[in-house]
């Protein structure tokens, strides 16, 4: 990955996780403290509270999508990460269960994840974008870890509605990296226009594997913690004790996705890896219903659990971007996301209902039967291989030649067959060419068009 990459991914990924922070953080307290809140805090209403972040998130995700291809990406960011900064206010000044869903409701709106995901795909190659969206998936399973760590902890000293103004000064900190840190590339792209229908798009078949992947996996995690807490409860765990479990799990799970991702990408591994976290997920469910009566065994459980969840959360966002036309990347990370946000909504939906209507087992039932449809719709799904895209250096001199002749220079570059689009980098000094294919790529072209004196490598 070159430096603009990894600044490009970093920040992208402080962002995502600001707003998976704000899901997050509540998931080990929510249930209890919203329990607390007296008259008219039932399991269904609590249950609604879990999940309409999840479907305010699904409501706006393809709008946002649509307008980050049009007006631009970061724009875009800012808008979502404002209405998210207003909805953590209200829920910081509520003081019943209708205003806490009501803020709840408007973080969600901020619905920037798939325009956050477009912008990544945007800044990075086909070649690196894996790591990348690891990266970012990665930085997701470690904002579920510190979440679940560091929520008792603040429930503790902040208390539950000081968390959001938290959460709500950190948005402050999420715009100003948007507006400054993340590069700003101009782009050349061929004059191509696909007019493919949203239904058609949305309704993909390959597409609609992965949408229905990300949903079950967020169902089923908001189902499970639930049930989770309660369980630690039940074994004589208070709830500000519950890091104690959380921590070392969470710890030794990324540990332990570092080689799987690793021999994924270059052994090409990643059909097999991908299949057996899926499985491992379905165990899981087994594993609470019939073996979570002891801390060591909860704790094994969980330990399976985030290794599969925190694997398959890096790895999804990587398939849906590199099979995404370069023109439509944020209608189909919006429609992928809508998929999130609603797994989210009905998990929170269903899970209340569930729990109300049935035993505890119940859940776990629930939810390996969202995993195990997405294991057999997986099974024949082929998964693509990495284009090999180029990045340049350029030495800093070559920009400050006319726009004309930059724009001439970069205009014969897109024009060439085998050419998909090119990234300028001024700031940095680099260019990415992003290819068709990987067969008929000409270094030769390429630099008699840059000129063998302006670049680096």
């Amino acid at each position: 990955m070159t430096s603009f990459e990894i600044k490009s991914t970093l920040g992208i990924a402080f962002i995502y996780m600001l707003r998976m922070l704000g899901l997050f953080i509540v998931l080990p307290i929510m249930s209890i403290y919203l329990s607390g809140l007296g008259a008219g805090a039932s399991t269904f209403l609590i249950g609604l509270t879990f999940g309409i972040y999840g479907l305010t998130q699904a409501l706006f995700q393809i709008p946002f999508g649509i307008l980050s291809d049009r007006f631009g990406r970061k724009k875009i960011i800012v808008i979502g990460l404002c209405i998210f900064f207003i909805g953590s206010l209200v829920i910081f000044f509520s003081e019943s269960l209708i205003m806490i869903a009501l803020g709840r409701a408007l973080q969600g709106a901020g619905a920037i994840s798939a325009v956050l995901l477009a912008l990544l795909a945007d800044l990075t190659t086909d070649k690196a974008r894996t790591k990348s969206m690891a990266i970012i998936g990665a930085s997701i399973g470690l904002t579920f870890g510190i979440s679940i760590v560091l929520s008792p902890i603040l429930n503790t000293y902040l208390g539950f509605q000081n968390i959001f103004m938290l959460i709500a000064i950190l948005s402050l900190i999420a715009m100003a990296v948007v507006i400054y840190y993340i590069p700003n590339p101009i782009r050349y792209s061929r004059n191509e226009r696909i007019d493919y229908p949203i239904k058609k798009i949305i309704f993909d078949k390959v597409f609609l594997k992965l949408d229905y992947g990300i949903f079950a996996l967020h169902a089923s995690q908001i189902i499970m913690f639930m049930m989770i807490p309660l369980m630690l409860n039940g074994i004589g765990y208070p709830i500000k004790y519950h890091w104690q479990i959380y921590l070392p799990v969470f710890v030794l799970s990324m540990l332990a996705i570092i080689p799987m991702i690793i021999l994924s990408s270059k052994k090409k591994m990643l059909r097999s890896f991908f299949l057996i976290n899926v499985f491992l997920l379905i165990f899981v469910q087994y594993l609470f219903m019939n073996w979570s009566d002891s801390k060591q065994s909860i704790m094994i459980t969980l330990l399976i659990y985030f290794i599969a969840f925190n694997f398959l959360e890096a790895t999804l966002p990587s398939l849906i971007s590199r099979l995404s036309p370069k023109n439509l990347k944020g209608l189909v990370l919006g429609a992928y996301n809508t998929s999130q946000s609603l797994g989210i909504f009905v998990g929170g939906i269903l899970g209340g209902f569930i729990a109300t209507q049935y035993n505890d087992q119940a859940i776990f039932i629930l939810s390996g039967i969202l995993l195990a449809f997405w294991l057999a719709l997986m099974i024949r799904f082929i998964f693509p291989s990495s284009k090999n895209d180029k990045v340049i250096k350029l030495k800093p001199e070559f920009f400050n030649q006319s726009d004309k002749s930059k724009n001439m220079i970069f205009s014969k570059i897109q024009s060439l067959d085998f050419v998909d689009e090119a990234l300028i980098f001024p700031i940095e000094s680099y260019i990415i060419i992003k290819l068709k294919n990987n067969e008929n790529f000409d270094n030769n072209k390429v630099m008699k068009i840059l000129g063998e004196k302006n670049a680096i490598s």
